[in-house]
């Protein structure tokens, strides 16, 4: 089985930030907007672009689950122990922040600008109940934990690339036969949505770098920048099933980085992959930030232009999610793998007592 070290790849990390970054610029521009001053439409047209930042995440999730576990062995022991994992990676640092929204909006059910609705029990599970997270980001979260909980059967039942494949046949039919699907408002039909086509694309990319030589590299860059290219000069929808085109090339793309990465032809700064580190925490937080740095600027003449405000929004995004990693994400889950670790046999097994 490979080390830890080995199957840390820095350009993925760097991806991840800017991934976060179009995000954050994306909710800044509907802040600035609702709140500040608008945007030419223009300018709102190419942050409106940042949203296509969740499908790099959900590739990404894809290909990192699958590179991280393909050599685990399979059974319940392996199949907890990857569990264990997903859970509190996701759930540690989500809690505070969902747990801060909530309260908020218990205390001032107005402070939504869109009065928007939402679940308690999807806040707090991230369980699919057909009503949205208090948390509006968070939505992306429960289809993450969909497809999590999917490739647990990996560990128990034989055949997985054929319950994959199953999986992508369902969606499919599901575009054929018009399945209503909403992303913000996930339902358990939202476990055959389009957009999860992108995990398994992220899967199929891992399993082309593990067989594949980085010869592969360049011609994998050349199909998913003319992938990327087509599906905004044909105006795609971005609501729609096509959505997953950009996907399948962001797949192609982030094969042929790891490729020129192993190759020792493409380093990441090390800025970008501190930043990258930090990126599900700048996720978790930037919305609420931005919404509260564009209503900061709304009220003061010199902060209302829109480049202002934008930029404004931008930083205490980033800023702040950058704090919430280094003050409490990393530090809890350093906290918590310790824990972890001081329960495990030599073996790697867990013990039930202590």
């Amino acid at each position: 089985m490979r080390s830890r070290s080995e199957k840390v790849i820095t350009v993925l990390q760097a991806g991840r930030a800017l991934a976060a970054l179009a995000i954050v610029a994306y909710h800044s521009a509907i802040a600035t907007r609702d709140y500040a001053q608008a945007l030419p439409v223009g300018a709102f047209y190419a942050f409106e672009r940042g949203a296509f930042g969740v499908d790099f995440f959900f590739v990404l999730s894809g290909f990192i689950i699958l590179h991280a576990h393909q050599d685990d062995p399979g059974g319940a022991a392996a199949a907890g122990a990857y569990a264990r994992k997903r859970l509190m990676r996701i759930y540690v640092p989500y809690w505070p922040a969902a747990l801060a929204m909530i309260g908020l909006y218990l205390v001032l059910p107005q402070v939504s600008g869109s009065q928007r609705s939402w679940s308690l029990v999807t806040s707090l599970t991230l369980l699919p109940t057909g009503a949205p997270p208090a948390l509006a980001a968070a939505w992306t979260l429960v289809h993450e934990m969909m497809f999590y909980a999917l490739f647990l059967l990996s560990y128990v039942v034989r055949g997985f690339a054929w319950i994959v494949a199953a999986w992508v046949g369902l969606i499919l039919a599901g575009i054929g036969l018009g399945l209503e699907t909403a992303y913000a408002a996930p339902t358990w039909l939202s476990l055959f949505a389009p957009i999860n086509a992108e995990f398994v694309a992220g899967m199929l990319a891992a399993r082309a770098v593990s067989r594949l030589s980085p010869a592969w590299a360049l011609p994998a860059l050349a199909v998913g920048l003319s992938g990327l290219v087509a599906f905004f000069a044909l105006g795609t929808d971005p609501a729609g099933p096509a959505r997953m085109g950009f996907g399948v090339a962001v797949a192609f793309l982030v094969a042929g980085a790891v490729w020129l990465e192993r190759a020792g032809s493409l380093a990441a700064p090390g800025w970008l992959i501190r930043l990258g580190d930090a990126s599900y925490a700048i996720y978790l937080v930037h919305n609420p930030v931005a919404s509260l740095g564009a209503r900061i600027a709304g009220r003061f003449e010199m902060l209302r232009p829109w480049p202002v405000s934008l930029a404004l929004c931008i930083l205490l995004g980033v800023a702040c999610g950058l704090a919430y990693h280094l003050a409490f994400e990393r530090p809890a889950l350093a906290f918590l793998r310790r824990r972890v670790r001081g329960r495990a046999r030599p073996d790697g097994f867990m013990t039930r007592n202590r």
